[in-house]
């Protein structure tokens, strides 16, 4: 099961445009540019998923002003997600020499690194920006360290990494997951599932990680658990892979 990779650029969707906002706000904040306005449009846009509309919001924003960073950061975001990657590295490099004490950038920049298999460079972002004063979420910064260093594969670092995660947020989702398949791989089963068991209280069934219950389950021999895994399986993802394996693996 590969999680992605957590992006951090979050802004509110419903923008204050001019004529919006109370007096009191008016008089003591800067009002946004017209490049500002697209560029936070267009990333509304791509949170939806509507790429055309948000490329051609951000295309207009870099026009009007080419040294606004966030401009090149969410359009860098929009090649990325769209798969034009040497298009993407182009304006992340410009958005980071505009901007290098952006904790979000540095982080989504990292993960543009990954998904390129530059890992030793993706890991150093990731770090760098646990190091930065400004950021308020290194656990999530580590837990993208540990799914970078999964693709390498090196799952001792992974593992490294997770834990430092779960050590800052014992809640994250993604570490306890990728904690129960590592200690399953390595054949630590008690861990494994006192890990997934984690992940359930917190996030609920999905089909891998049912069928990793399954698995767990069988290597310890408890047939009560394993029936209800399957039992979930079969009644909550009837079409999954997973589930077909579930009936191939009886």
């Amino acid at each position: 099961m590969e999680f992605k990779m957590r992006l951090f650029v979050v802004i509110m969707l419903i923008l204050a445009l001019p004529g919006c906002a109370s007096k009191q706000t008016r008089e003591h904040s800067k009002p946004e540019s017209s490049a500002e306005i697209n560029a936070k449009l267009g990333l509304g846009y791509l949170r939806q998923g509507n790429y055309d509309v948000a490329q051609s919001k951000l295309e207009k924003a870099v026009r009007q002003d080419p040294k606004l960073a966030i401009a090149h950061h969410y359009i860098a975001e929009l090649y990325r997600q769209t798969g034009s990657y040497e298009l993407a590295g182009e304006h992340f490099e410009r958005a980071l020499k505009l901007d290098p004490r952006d904790p979000l950038l540095q982080n989504n920049y990292g993960v543009y690194l990954c998904d390129q298999k530059r890992y030793k460079e993706a890991e150093e972002r990731f770090l760098k920006v646990i190091d930065m004063p400004t950021y308020k979420r290194p656990d999530e910064a580590y837990e993208n360290a540990g799914l970078c260093a999964l693709r390498i594969p090196d799952p001792v670092k992974a593992e490294k990494y997770f834990r430092h995660a779960l050590n800052i947020n014992p809640r994250l989702t993604n570490s306890l997951y990728q904690m129960a398949q590592l200690n399953f791989d390595i054949h630590e089963y008690l861990k494994a599932r006192a890990f997934l068991q984690r992940f359930f209280s917190i996030s609920g069934h999905t089909s891998q990680s049912l069928w990793l219950g399954i698995k767990i389950e069988r290597e310890l021999g408890d047939e009560t658990a394993l029936n209800q895994y399957s039992k979930l399986l079969s009644d909550k993802f009837p079409d999954s892979e997973e589930a077909r394996s579930a009936k191939r693996f009886k």
